[in-house]
């Protein structure tokens, strides 16, 4: 017998209970997956993380696989997107070491990418990923440079442009321009690197002390302003 559109609703209901329970619960099997794996405790980690991305799947109606960056607020879920980054970065290191999960890891690497590039935090992101490859820990190096290069070369961000300009200025857009015309030389990925690892983190932490900060905006601009001058002169 069919359901009457009374049965349906209950349901309904009882589906949507579901899934707002399993989101209020998310952060705390997030907690105990983070926990697991610091214990080594790898296989109830995996588990409690995929639970973890189930329920954010469950609450935006999507499956697990199809969660992306664009499904949340960049600035109110900033927390909640380096959460997620977190979760699938240990979900690839805890795949990575079995031979017949690397098509999984790579998987999570790529969505680890995905939740990386382009927000403030990705350097210290692409500085977690570096310094597991430095440390020869993957069994699939591969496919963890290649995730390390994608952070580098794919961010459209000039964080300290786009925080002393704003995104869509002139400066910002040429600069914007300038980083995609050499990334594929060796030098250049080089330059990028080091602007990503180097110089975002030491400018937006000398501009959280109120002290510095204008000293430090009029030092950037004249320096930025300088670098297009002298290269336009080319």
């Amino acid at each position: 017998m069919a359901n009457t559109p009374k049965d349906g609703d209950k349901a309904d209901a009882h589906q949507i209970e579901i899934t707002s329970k399993a989101y209020k619960e998310r952060l705390k099997l997030l907690k105990k997956a983070q926990e697991f794996s610091q214990s080594d405790e790898i296989p109830k980690a995996v588990e409690y993380y995929g639970q973890y991305l189930n329920a954010l799947a469950l609450y935006y109606k999507v499956d697990e696989s199809k969660l992306s960056p664009k499904l949340f607020d960049p600035e109110k879920d900033i927390a909640e997107l380096f959460l997620i980054s977190h979760a699938y970065w240990d979900l690839a290191k805890a795949y990575d070491r079995s031979p017949n999960l690397h098509l999984e890891s790579i998987r999570c690497l790529d969505q680890f990418v995905n939740f990386t590039i382009g927000y403030k935090y990705q350097y210290a992101n692409a500085r977690t990923i570096k310094s597991f490859i430095r440390k020869r820990l993957a069994h699939n190096p591969a496919a963890f440079k290649q995730a390390y290069e994608r952070i580098q070369v794919e961010s459209k961000g000039c964080f300290i442009s786009t925080d002393l300009f704003g995104s869509q200025h002139p400066i910002t857009h040429e600069l914007r321009q300038w980083k995609f015309s050499i990334q594929n030389t060796k030098l250049g990925f080089f330059f990028i690197e080091s602007y990503y690892n180097t110089l975002c983190p030491f400018y937006f932490k000398l501009s959280k002390f109120s002290l510095f900060r204008p000293i430090l905006r009029t030092l950037s601009i004249y320096s930025l302003k300088l670098f297009i001058r002298i290269k336009r002169s080319f």
